[in-house]
């Protein structure tokens, strides 16, 4: 009996020893069956793809460049592993040992795999500043700044300050015109949707009249500053600059408004536009909020511009770098009974109040400036 257990034992020793031999990946497909017998050895972040090979059961680590991915090992047998490349993971390594490289862990032993990340073309989400002045920097937000050839205001090339994968620093010349921002990086080359300092669909600048008379704004008494102030950024603007702001829904120095005024701007349902303004925070925001209200067809549509609702701000505030385009889109203003606008050329107001909360603000200063409505493609 100890003979034959003895056996035994050593069969199944050999049988496991079999079964979970050393890992060994033969190739990557796509998941889709159509295509499975496509092999390819390189693969944009994102990607969904199989790993096949020998002995893959009790895989507990999949890395791609040394990022780790997540995998669901229901899915993974000693032949396949179904694994989501992460959009995170870096298609560039300093560390030659594991540049375009999968690297496999299993309980049974490890294994590479030469495979590249290919950086996908670039994109551009936004201009930190869409007014930003000549012989000023900015900073253009967007992912996939890989291998950046050039970038360009028009067809004028702008001086490169920083670059990170998803942050550009540019530097405008002194005299700049009102055009597209171009990057050209090594997998593309993406385009911006929206001029730089492009007037169009301006509502309210307070250098342009907004009223039939001549004035730059109806009513309110919300200060508006000159030009030839330091913190100017296109001409006139308007400033709360404040301490022991009391706890009250309501102040003429901190409104302004229209009235009635036709402001032309294009037809349009509220779901193809985007309001914008610029917004300068030069201490930190954190309590009351702007209270934007756009009428048309004699139906009031309201937001709450509040930025320090986030969770990168709500402890410290909101504090700008300067100027900053605010972009909300106009689906967001909603009527009382939680309607949108239908028809943006038939917008006749423009409100902003600053809403105290039920406790006072020690100290506030914020400008505002170019209000406007703009297409969202």
């Amino acid at each position: 009996m100890l003979l034959i257990l003895l056996g035994v034992g050593i069969f199944t020793s050999c049988q496991k020893e079999l079964i979970e031999g050393v890992p060994l990946i033969q190739k990557v497909r796509l998941i889709d069956p159509a295509k499975k017998d496509s092999t390819f050895v390189k693969a944009l972040p994102g990607t969904l793809v199989v790993i096949q090979g020998e002995n893959l059961g009790n895989t507990l680590k999949v890395y791609f460049n040394d990022y780790e991915s997540p995998f669901n090992s229901v899915y993974n047998t000693s032949s396949d592993i179904i694994v989501t490349i992460p959009k995170e993971a870096p298609t560039k390594v300093t560390n030659s040992s594991v540049s375009n490289k999968i690297r496999l862990v299993t309980t049974h032993g490890e294994t590479t795999f030469n495979f590249q990340l290919v950086p996908p073309p670039p994109v551009l989400d936004y201009l930190y500043n869409e007014f930003a002045q000549g012989g000023t920097n900015l900073t253009i937000v967007g992912n996939y700044f890989y291998g950046v050839k050039s970038v360009k205001l028009g067809t004028t090339d702008l001086k490169i300050v920083s670059n990170t994968a998803t942050h550009l620093v540019v530097t405008l010349p002194t005299s700049i015109a009102t055009d597209y921002i171009t990057i050209t990086c090594e997998e593309g080359t993406v385009k911006s949707k929206f001029r730089l300092n492009d007037p169009a669909g301006n509502m309210v600048n307070f250098d342009i009249p907004a009223t039939s008379w001549g004035s730059a704004v109806c009513w309110g008494d919300a200060p508006i500053v000159d030009e030839k102030d330091p913190d100017a950024l296109s001409g006139k603007f308007s400033r709360i600059k404040e301490t022991k702001l009391p706890k009250t829904g309501w102040n003429g120095a901190w409104v302004l408004s229209t009235c009635y005024f036709e402001f032309k701007l294009p037809a349009g349902k509220a779901e193809d536009r985007m309001f914008k303004f610029e917004f300068n925070a030069k201490e930190p925001f954190k309590q009351g909020m702007y209270t934007i209200t756009i009428k048309a067809d004699n139906v009031e549509y309201k937001y709450n511009y509040k930025p320090y609702n986030d969770t990168d701000f709500i402890s410290d505030g909101f504090v700008t770098k300067g100027w900053k385009t605010a972009s909300i889109p106009l689906a967001e203003f909603k009527s009382s009974t939680g309607g949108t606008i239908t028809d943006v050329s038939k917008i006749i107001d423009l409100q902003i109040l600053f809403n105290t909360p039920d406790e006072e603000i020690a100290s506030f200063n914020c400008s505002i400036d170019n209000f406007r409505i703009v297409a969202s493609k």
